[in-house]
This record gives C-alpha cells, sequence and structure tokens, in this order.
C-alpha cells in the first residue's frame, strides 16, 4: 500500500517550515456545477480539493513542487465542458479532479484522453464513463450499474406489492441510473406502471402529476438532478400529490433552505457511504469545522481524487500520465475514502452505495 506522503499528519500541524520549493507549480484543476442547482456539490468540490492541496503544500509539496488550483464551472454541460477541457489542455494542467456529471465526464473525458492528462471524477457515475478503453480517466465513486441496482433491491424488498412508476431526466446520468434500476425491477418481477421522461427546463410536472394520480401510484422513482427534484418538491406540495419519492446519489446535491426544508421529507435515495463517519477521518472533519465548514460526502470523494493521484505521483517520481496511470491500476492506496485500487477500466475498487432519507432537509442512513 502506498503511503508516500503523510497528508494528514500535515493538513493538522498547524504552522510549520516548508522545504525551498521549485519555481515551477503543478497545477491541478476543479471542474464541475459550481452554481446554482450544482452550488452544494460545487462547494463541496473545492472544499475537498483545498483541504487535500494545502495538506500537500503544507508537508513540502509534491515532487518538491507547490500544488495550484483552478476552478471552472461547467453547468453540467456537455458543450461547457469540451470547451473547458480545449483551455485546461492550452494551460497544461497535471491533472482534473471532475466533472460532476456523467454526460459532463463523457464528453470532456475525449480531450483529456488525447492530451494525456488523468481525469478522476468523485461524483460521475454512468459506466460508459470507465467502458471505453481509456488509459487516463478514473473514478473515486461507484457506477450506475451497482446504484441502479441497489435501488431496485431496495423496491423489491420494501415496495414490491405497491404500484411503482419511473421517470427521468434528459440526460445520460438521470436516464442510465433509471434504465438500470428498471432493468433490475424486471428481473426481480417487478413490473413498472410506465417510464416516461420528465418535464424539461422549466419543469413543469403537471403531466407527471396527472400518471401519479391516474395509475394509483404509491412510489415514484425519479434519478433526477438537484434543480429538477427541487422543482419537482415543491410543484408536489403545492399540488397536495403524496407519492414515496425514491431517488439517487445526486439528491445529496439539493439545496435546503427554510421554505423548502420540509417537502422531501420521507424522500430515499442511494449513495455511497459517507466517509465523514468513518473514524479514521474524525480529525480531518474536526479540521474543516474549525475553518467554519461542514464537511459532507463530495467533499472527500473529491479529496480522495487528489489524494490518490497525488500518492500515485510521489511513487512514481513523476507527472508522466503513463507511468502515474500505470500505478493507480497497480497499486493499493490509504486516503480517506478507505483503502482503495482501481481495476483496469479505471474503476473504484469499493464502490458500495447504500440508502438514505431526508427528514427537515438532514440526510440519514435508512435501516
Amino acid at each position: 500500500m502506498f503511503r508516500p506522503i503523510n497528508l494528514y499528519a500535515a493538513f493538522f500541524a498547524g504552522a510549520l517550515l516548508l522545504p525551498t520549493m521549485s519555481k515551477a507549480d503543478i497545477t491541478i484543476a476543479v471542474v464541475g456545477g459550481m452554481e446554482g442547482p450544482f452550488e452544494k456539490i460545487g462547494i463541496e468540490f473545492k472544499q475537498g480539493v483545498r483541504g487535500v492541496v494545502d495538506a500537500i503544500n503544507e508537508n513540502g509539496g509534491l515532487l518538491g513542487q507547490k500544488l495550484d488550483i483552478i476552478v471552472r464551472d461547467d453547468n453540467c454541460d456537455s458543450d461547457k465542458a469540451i470547451k473547458i477541457a480545449k483551455e485546461l489542455v492550452m494551460l497544461k494542467v497535471s491533472m482534473v479532479m471532475g466533472h460532476l456529471c456523467s454526460h459532463a465526464s463523457i464528453a470532456a473525458s475525449e480531450i483529456y484522453e488525447k492530451a494525456g492528462i488523468i481525469e478522476i471524477s468523485p461524483s460521475s457515475t454512468n459506466p460508459e464513463y470507465t467502458e471505453r478503453g481509456y488509459k487516463y480517466i478514473f473514478r473515486t465513486t461507484g457506477r450506475d450499474d451497482i446504484q441502479g441496482f441497489v435501488i431496485a433491491e431496495h423496491i423489491i424488498r420494501s415496495y414490491k406489492t405497491k404500484n411503482i412508476g419511473i421517470i427521468y431526466g434528459d440526460n445520460t446520468y438521470s436516464k442510465g441510473v433509471a434504465e438500470i434500476a428498471k432493468k433490475f425491477l424486471n428481473q426481480g418481477s417487478v413490473q413498472e406502471v410506465f417510464f416516461e421522461e420528465a418535464p424539461k427546463e422549466p419543469f413543469d410536472f403537471a403531466s407527471i402529476f396527472a400518471l401519479i394520480a391516474i395509475n394509483n401510484i404509491d412510489v415514484l422513482l425519479y434519478p433526477g438532478l438537484p434543480g429538477a427534484i427541487t422543482a419537482f418538491a415543491a410543484q408536489a406540495k403545492e399540488n397536495g400529490v403524496k407519492v414515496r419519492l425514491i431517488g439517487s446519489d445526486a439528491f445529496s446535491g439539493i439545496i435546503f433552505d427554510d421554505t423548502n426544508r420540509r417537502y422531501l421529507d420521507g424522500a430515499q435515495f442511494s449513495f455511497p457511504p459517507d466517509p465523514k463517519d468513518d473514524r479514521r477521518n474524525k480529525a480531518i472533519v474536526k479540521k474543516y469545522k474549525a475553518y467554519g465548514y461542514e464537511p459532507e460526502a463530495f467533499a472527500f470523494y473529491s479529496y480522495g481524487a487528489v489524494e490518490v493521484w497525488a500518492q500515485a505521483v510521489a511513487e512514481t517520481a513523476t507527472l508522466d500520465a503513463v507511468q502515474v496511470s500505470k500505478t493507480l491500476r497497480s497499486g493499493k492506496f490509504d486516503t480517506v475514502l478507505g483503502e482503495i485500487s482501481f481495476d483496469e477500466k479505471g474503476d473504484i475498487s469499493n464502490p458500495g452505495f447504500v440508502m438514505y432519507f431526508f427528514n427537515k432537509g438532514k440526510r440519514y442512513y435508512l435501516d
């Protein structure tokens, strides 16, 4: 297992005398949705990367150089993601932590692969992202073929006799989760009443509410993005629509305030286990809180993405993507996500998902 840099000790060490750095810096990029409905996850991305970069720099840097960060907002848009990827190639970044949404990651990864830049996404779950034989593409989260199975198993176990509807958003991620969950539901002898595309912006769900009423739907699976789910919940409340809402990991990005804190009470969704609950990360949680930030799961998955890359760079003693990629695929790494490794596709070795529920805008494990 590689432990070439003691990130934890450095992060909590306070003021340190740093070794002399070379003039050249190593630049990495953080890319994802940063504003609007993606703001919460964007903050987690930036906080996660800032935490690990501070730790590395306080401990002497990487290969004797300081790590710098640049942040870009693709708004989970494929065209913007491609444009940003081309910019990052011109800027000669050494690593990309991102993108957030699967369709953006898939589009941008073609640029990174050709340019020889390692991309590690903490959140892109669509299988296609790592199914194309690319050398430089990795993720620190699980895949939708696992997430869809976990959702389906939960529905079969808890709601097999209920009327179930499925809707999905107009994006690779949402449709992918819905299709995989549907496949496993059908294999488990559960047939959905309908499988429909959800409304696009500005998100008028009247037609979906009509389908729910006509078909007496008890459970609605909707693996939507945060903005769409927020709109659905507000309109459901306004129209008195009562249905058990089940979603996926994007639910973790929903922004709650005093106006909508109770709208999603009881909604259930899948997400990887939260590293904040790992006692080995107690000190890092305390450090974040001292800075006035309450770390959430994507902060850790972002932290881990940079952390594992940095360990591979230190082990190979080079930034060369060919060598670093080989090390990432051959080693085991001690990270905030626990001990992890990657397979030949670039998928993480411990890609678990569990079920959560909301109550008063807070996330809890579902027993």
